[in-house]
């Protein structure tokens, strides 16, 4: 019995030294990734799902835990739903393919683009339009903060089937008109500051409103805190019912 104690007791210290001696490498070897980082987004309202593939290799939706299959993004939501997904810098061949299940066409490719990235840049390429015409939308998103004390926002309007003016769009928060004169299938991309609130206080109002006018089109509330990016997605058809409806996403950039 001494002897098993004595080795345990040998093997534990030799274990301790190891991971002691190792400490750099180990830190070494979960230090971040580097690379371009890019966010899918998808709205198309009459696609139900997508899927994204770079360079002919299926890219969205391959996070799943076995033994689940990769799911394929849904309308309205984005891929990574937090953060961005990094991908090796330079040219990159975005495809956007329909599944069999969501389409009567197998693996119809609705949409391709080429994405020119940079290590350390955030982008952003969104997937919009209905059949048989489907586009996307590539931008550069800036999330320098200029005033830690405040939050950032922008708001981008894919609304298709109308270039009516009740489809030009301003973006409220909190009573404050933070952007206007949106058009259809227009945004910018840059981001604009705004209050802050304290972690944990109640959150305040969002409106997407005709431009000039007091009657929302949709409305929701956000939490917008120091430092933190938000991009506010008008989506959906103009006049549409049901999952076509007018609609807005908020999606946390970081």
């Amino acid at each position: 019995m001494k002897q098993i104690i004595k080795f345990l007791f040998i093997l534990c210290l030799g274990s301790f030294v190891l991971a002691c001696g190792d400490k750099a490498n180990f830190l070494d070897s979960v230090a971040p990734a580097t690379g371009a980082r890019v966010k899918f987004y998808h709205l198309a309202p009459d696609l139900s799902g997508v899927d994204f593939y770079i360079n002919d290799q299926r890219f969205s939706g391959v996070n799943t835990v076995p033994p689940a299959s990769a799911a394929t993004v849904t309308y309205n939501n984005s891929f990574p739903i937090q953060d961005y997904a990094l991908v090796t810098p330079g040219t990159a061949k975005v495809k956007v393919v329909a599944p069999s299940s969501t389409t009567t066409t197998p693996g119809a490719t609705v949409a391709t683009t080429d994405v020119s990235t940079q290590a350390d840049t955030y982008y952003s390429v969104f997937v919009y339009g209905n059949s048989p015409t489907y586009s996307t939308l590539t931008l550069t998103d800036n999330l320098t903060v200029s005033d830690p004390t405040k939050a950032y926002i922008r708001l981008l309007n894919f609304v298709t089937g109308t270039t009516d003016a009740n489809a030009i769009y301003d973006l409220v928060v909190n009573g404050t008109v933070v952007a206007t004169g949106i058009t259809p299938l227009k945004g910018t991309a840059a981001f604009v500051p705004i209050p802050a609130i304290t972690y944990g206080a109640t959150a305040v109002p969002v409106q997407i409103r005709p431009t000039g006018g007091s009657t929302s089109v949709v409305s929701g509330t956000i939490q917008p805190y120091a430092g933190r990016f938000y991009t506010i997605l008008a989506r959906g058809v103009f006049g549409g019912t049901g999952s076509q409806a007018v609609g807005m996403n908020i999606s946390v950039n970081r």
